[in-house]
């Protein structure tokens, strides 16, 4: 090698090892003026960018073993920790009071928009997914009211829709079928027809290819925003057809329904529409706004939020109790003289449940949706506990840097969820009363999920009526639960059962 060659090399590496060298000491200077103090450091191996650590997140992942590994981390290393995430410092912590600050009492310093932004916002715009400060919070009101009680209580149009699910169960109790990839049709189908009002299963054969056609430019873009998120800098690789062409397919789509919605708040008499039947989220937004962008960019952060949530919630859920007759036969018990064709008393009906609620609880207990949650420095800021030797004292937190909250391994936390933290027991939550902030399923804090009330009564109703109709729901698969760890995580083996009827 020439020497001028391996001059370069290490005048590059000592610039490098300068430059973290200066970090780490400017960074203990200003922890030092905030009255702060460094949280512990992981031991990489890579110093520098942290490519040690990437390379086994990256494997555990396609392993999908991410949920435990990142358990075992902070079993490690502590409650929080600090890591280099492609040569920038990021935090991990599950320590509630970080938390409680980063979701709630300091939320104002921490946000979406820096991370989401720039790769989102070509296709879904600034809405209340991609934003922060007073663009997040307009848009979070424009969608309240599609999400109040007296919206989301009718149950009716969800009923129908399971009826068609379970017509697709096979009705012999011998043969094997995964309800998950079931569940995510009848959640395509429902989401929707809340969010946009329309059926991908309709009678038209022209309408059903058009939503068929839509639906694939969605999972496209999909597919081209997750590249693009992991490949940071060289987000320019990925396909055009995964972005601007899926892009336009979908907004040309969406389009057409924000034009009718428009038209019709026009042609409405001037005393509104008091129709009791569910609106959807673009009928609800057109009735506040008649700025086409504004509808379009929050229907497709609907849609986003919406991806495979509640259905992974339902296909949990079934998988544990296959796994778990005694609990099932409880269940049967406590719904077989259930009316589960009260309306409009049935939200709240579902809701007096407490053994079914207790079970929902427990599923995303074990299995959260979004076992991982990110935010991003707005300014720099500091958190109350990670620093010093037994990490209570407060650390102090640059703007830009990332904290993720692992909700997988916070709620396997021993002395709020008792010792068998592993094991499903729904009965558990008669006695633990977790914080808002050690049970974080939903999040919390003012960004907090809109849909949560939403998505639990529909999990239950489906739950009840499983149950009602089946006498057994019997495991056909010996694997444990893996996680496939994307937007967010389900069961890589699926929902494998028997449903024998009752």
């Amino acid at each position: 090698m020439p020497s001028s060659v391996i001059s370069v090399f290490v005048g590059a590496l000592a610039l490098l090892l300068y430059a973290v060298a200066n970090r780490r000491i400017t960074r203990s200077k200003a922890a030092r003026q905030h009255g702060c103090k460094v949280p512990f450091i992981y031991p990489h191996l890579d110093p520098i960018f942290g490519i040690d650590l990437k390379l086994q997140e990256i494997r555990k992942s396609l392993r999908h073993q991410s949920p435990p590994f990142s358990t075992n981390l902070h079993a490690r290393y502590g409650k929080t920790y600090e890591v280099i995430d492609f040569g920038t410092p990021s935090l991990r912590s599950i320590d509630t009071e970080n938390i409680q600050a980063v979701y709630s009492t300091s939320h104002a310093d921490w946000g979406y928009e820096p991370l989401r932004l720039p790769v989102m916002g070509p296709f879904c715009g600034r809405g209340f997914v991609t934003t922060d400060g007073e663009t997040w919070q307009k848009a979070r009101a424009l969608l309240r009211p599609t999400f109040s009680k007296s919206n989301i209580s009718d149950l009716n149009p969800y009923k129908a829709a399971v009826e068609g699910f379970l017509r697709r169960i096979p009705s012999d109790g011998r043969t094997t079928v995964d309800l998950q990839p079931l569940l995510a049709n009848l959640y395509l189908e429902t989401s929707l027809k809340f969010l946009i009002g329309i059926s991908p299963n309709t009678s038209d054969v022209e309408e059903r290819n058009k939503a068929a056609n839509f639906v694939k430019a969605f999972n496209a873009f999909l597919i081209g925003m997750g590249l693009s998120l992991m490949l940071g800098p060289f987000k320019f690789l990925v396909l055009k057809s995964l972005t601007t062409v899926a892009h336009k397919q979908v907004h040309d789509y969406i389009n057409l329904f924000i034009d009718k919605a428009l038209e019709n708040m026009r042609e409405e008499p001037l005393c509104g529409s008091h129709s009791p039947m569910q609106k959807s989220l673009l009928e609800g937004l057109a009735k506040q706004t008649n700025d086409r962008i504004e509808i379009r960019q929050n229907v497709i952060q609907g849609m986003l939020a919406a991806q495979g949530t509640t259905y992974v919630l339902i296909s949990n859920t079934l998988f544990l109790l296959s796994r778990n007759p005694s609990l099932y036969k409880r269940l049967r018990d406590e719904v077989q003289h259930l009316d589960l064709e009260a309306s409009p008393q049935l939200f709240d009906l579902l809701r007096d449940q407490d053994f079914i609620y207790n079970i929902l609880r427990e599923a995303l207990r074990l299995y959260p949706v979004f076992p991982n949650m990110s935010h991003v420095a707005l300014r720099d800021t500091t958190l109350p506990r990670g620093g010093g030797e037994d990490g209570q004292d407060p650390i102090f937190i640059p703007r830009g840097t990332m904290m993720y909250a692992n909700q997988y391994a916070l709620h396997r936390d021993r002395k709020v969820f008792e010792e068998d933290v592993e094991s499903f027991n729904p009965d558990r939550w008669k006695s633990i009363n977790p914080s808002p902030w050690e049970y974080i399923p939903f999040g919390g804090g003012p960004r907090a999920c809109v849909g949560q009330q939403k998505a639990l009564a529909e999990a239950a109703y489906t739950v009840a009526k499983m149950a009602q109709m089946y006498r057994e729901l019997e495991s056909r698969d010996g694997r444990e639960w893996e996680g496939e760890w994307k937007l967010t995580a389900k069961n890589v083996n699926g929902c494998k059962v028997v449903c024998i009827p009752a």
